[in-house]
């Protein structure tokens, strides 16, 4: 299945690509996939520790890689292939068999498309034999069946209903086609009527040996003569499938394939359970552990159901893996330096560019006592959003009051409007209206750059604000290592072992379980913490060892969010566990950091006011206000188009019923947010009022600090913009004398 295509007619120049694997470690070897416009292209591999760049900020700081030759390549257009199916390369039809029978039951979320849409196929388009079942753009059942020299539509009247169960089964053999359409029961709702249809061919329906089976997509996108067969699935169907059976019928009966969708939902295998092992496999991850057609509400937990999560759902815009071919591959040195790394491309006659972005582990055998830990679980989370788009059910809405509030638009909002074949962030929805549960690194992460400025904040965040930090660190000389989420989650406590001191990134916002108990290891055992961004330990989310590449989100009730799963879809299929909140997991971020999200806004931020604790606790006051004047407010400046105060974006303040420590100290807390600030609905109470900014003070960023059981001591700052802050006037401003006090005396000897 060929990537590579010609370049469109009227296609601006565009570079984009992506490292396989995007983590690694020193001595790894990192394959670069790119699509370039132009016809030639060099590279340079680099690290980065600044990216973002503008008149007050810090100036951009990179430097090339010893030991790793540049480069130059012939350029190429790619594309992702995207849409889910699942595929059985042989499902044991041979050209003696007289006919085939078929049993489903399906679920449509779209019921008309500019396209038909294949539930099953065995249709071979260049031999023009087997059969497909498919609903056509209008949205009725349509069945095409190969006769050996064409493939005859045998149109039905059938319309089923959108997310309503209907069972289909079918019989071919010979010349005769029988159908019967049975829809299923919800709840009290009565179903419609059942149908039948019987209908003569025009010849025998012919099948052939190693027949493959595509389930929610076909190789043929049409039945009319001289379509042939793709290589690449299209069609794709939007909804779900449940409990498929095939068999043939005629002289030789006998029972094909049993899917049943419940065995190894935490996989992408599909199971047959007739004895026959025709297994299958799913082709970028459609949607597991969902509810089938006799789920019946008594259980929640698809690990403890012994029946009703019999299905998958199936989308055209679902994408796992780009699966572009490689352009040329990397080694990264054995003693390369953890961090941002970057493979920088540039056409060779233009000036058109692009940075590549992956991460480098430390070494066995750092020296470092410092460590920052990236959000890669929270990048992943917002990998080529959408929310930007008002035609998007998942749109951001800008209230009228907001007056002149334009979105941010770069080149890399562009590439977002362009290549829509790059997948979904978990913040999107599907065509159908379904929301994103998985995000992949196995394919361009347009907004994952050095540089990038978000659109609706008009400042950098996640990789780009955190890059402010590690330039910071590097300002300061303080020996520190890079790590990731994902670093956290598969190694657990042992990979921080080495350290004193952990500093999360600007939006720590989606540890799994295992991460975020790294965490809490980590404090219990003695080391400080400084969690020095806002939305924190907010989402729970989760990967596994075997596909560490995807991450997987559910949310439920509660949050803000822009889509959730129903009640019973919460469970996360890649291990089971309750997606949703971590407050509602009984971790809320309050226990580890002390605060917790309380609020979010868009447009300039405010400063902090120190709090009166110089009585109270004047030996912490002492050092860690040290070289800022009394009564000064701290972090009145920040980069970016809006500028404003350091307390923006989202925000978190203390709250001991959600589990503050007793002992926590608030230091300094954010002043004058405006109505452009609205309270997270989770801290609504009802009725619902004074829900803005200057309407409650449980709008506000709490700086809090606290010392643990463990011996150690937490700082938090409870917001998004604390690094913008930092970055400002060259790092010459009182947010960086105050986090340099504090790294200071958590570093010191």
């Amino acid at each position: 299945m060929s990537t590579i295509f010609p370049r469109p007619d009227g296609y601006p120049s565009e570079i984009i690509g992506y490292a396989e694997p995007w983590i690694v470690s020193p001595g790894d070897t990192v394959d670069i996939k790119v699509s370039c416009t132009e016809p030639e292209y060099k590279y340079r591999l680099v690290r980065y520790s600044q990216g973002y760049e503008e008149p007050k900020s810090p100036r951009r700081q990179v430097e090339d890689v010893a030991g790793v030759p540049a480069g130059t390549r012939q350029g190429r257009f790619q594309l992702a292939p995207s849409g889910s199916y699942g595929l059985v390369e042989d499902i044991g039809t041979t050209s003696e068999d007289e006919g085939v029978k078929f049993s489903f039951y399906v679920q449509p979320w779209m019921i008309t498309d500019d396209h038909s849409q294949t539930i099953i196929s065995t249709l071979d388009g260049a031999k023009q034999t087997g059969f497909s079942i498919n609903l056509n753009p209008e949205g009725l059942f349509e069945l095409w069946v190969g006769l050996g020299s064409s493939v005859q539509v045998i149109p039905t009247k059938f319309l089923p209903r959108l997310q309503r169960w209907v069972h289909v089964g079918g019989e071919i053999l010979g010349n005769s086609v029988k159908l019967a359409f049975t829809p299923q029961s919800r709840a009290t709702e009565p179903a419609p009527t059942p149908s039948q249809f019987a209908v003569e061919l025009a010849g025998p329906v012919k099948l052939s040996g190693g027949e493959s089976l595509l389930i929610a997509a076909s190789r043929v996108a049409s039945p009319k003569p001289g379509a042939g067969q793709s290589r690449t699935p299209s069609n794709h169907f939007n909804g779900r499938l449940d409990t498929v059976v095939l068999a043939t019928i005629g002289r030789n009966p006998r029972k094909l394939a049993h899917y049943d969708f419940s065995v190894g939902i935490p996989t992408d295998e599909i199971t047959d359970i007739s004895g026959n092992s025709r297994n299958g496999i799913l082709v970028n991850a459609p949607t597991r552990a969902m509810k089938g057609f006799d789920w019946d509400g008594t259980e929640l937990d698809w690990t403890r159901a012994k029946k009703g999560y019999g299905a998958i759902h199936f989308h055209e815009d679902d994408l796992d893996d780009a699966c572009w071919a490689t352009d040329f591959s990397l080694k990264v040195p054995n003693d390369a330096r953890s961090g941002v790394y970057s493979v920088e491309i540039q056409a060779t006659e233009t000036d058109v560019r692009e940075s590549i972005v992956f991460y480098v582990r430390p070494t066995p055998t750092t020296t470092a006592k410092t460590a920052m830990v990236l959000g890669t679980f929270t990048y992943l989370a917002y990998a080529n959003e959408h929310m930007w788009d008002q035609n998007s059910p998942a749109r951001a809405e800008v209230p009228d009051e907001f007056g002149s509030f334009k979105f941010y638009e770069d080149e890399t909002l562009y590439k977002q409007q362009r290549r829509k074949d790059l997948g979904l962030s978990q913040y999107d929805v599907h065509r159908d209206g379904t929301g994103v549960v998985y995000s992949s690194a196995k394919r361009p992460l347009l907004n994952n750059r050095p540089d990038y400025v978000n659109w609706t904040g008009h400042r950098p965040r996640e990789l780009s604000a955190d890059l402010i930090m590690i330039g910071f660190l590097e300002r300061l000389g303080i020996p520190y290592d890079v790590v990731t989420d994902h670093d956290l989650h598969l190694q657990g406590v042992e990979m921080l072992s080495p350290y004193s001191t952990l500093i999360t990134g600007c939006h720590p916002e989606y540890p799994s379980l295992q991460s975020y108990m790294a965490y809490e290891d980590f404090v219990k055992k003695g080391g400080n913490l400084m969690y020095l961004g806002g939305n924190g330990f907010y989402w729970t989310s989760t990967t596994d060892p075997a596909r560490p590449h995807r991450s997987e989100v559910r949310r439920g009730g509660q949050g803000v969010r822009t889509s959730y799963q129903e009640p019973g879809e919460r469970h996360h299929s890649t291990d089971g566990r309750m997606g949703g909140l971590w407050r509602d997991n009984g971790r809320a971020a309050n226990y580890l950091v002390g605060i917790g999200c309380c609020g979010e806004g868009a447009g300039p931020g405010v400063p902090y006011k120190r709090t009166d604790i110089s009585s109270s606790h004047p030996e912490l006051c002492a050092w860690l206000f040290k070289d800022i004047p009394d009564g000064a407010l701290i972090g009145e400046n920040t980069l970016g188009g809006f500028g404003g105060g350091a307390s923006a974006d989202e925000i978190d303040r203390l709250d001991y019923k959600y589990g503050s420590p007793a002992n926590a100290v608030v230091v300094a807390s954010s002043i004058g947010h405006s109505d452009r600030f609205g309270l997270f609905p989770e801290d609504s109470g009802f009725p619902m009022m004074k829900t803005l900014g200057s309407q409650t003070d449980m709008i506000r960023s709490d700086m809090t600090y606290y010392q643990t059981s463990g011996g150690g001591a937490v700082f938090s700052v409870g917001s998004i913009s604390w690094y913008v802050g930092l970055g400002y006037n060259d790092y010459d401003n009182n947010v960086a004398t105050l986090t340099a006090n504090v790294l200071r005396n958590f570093t010191k000897s």
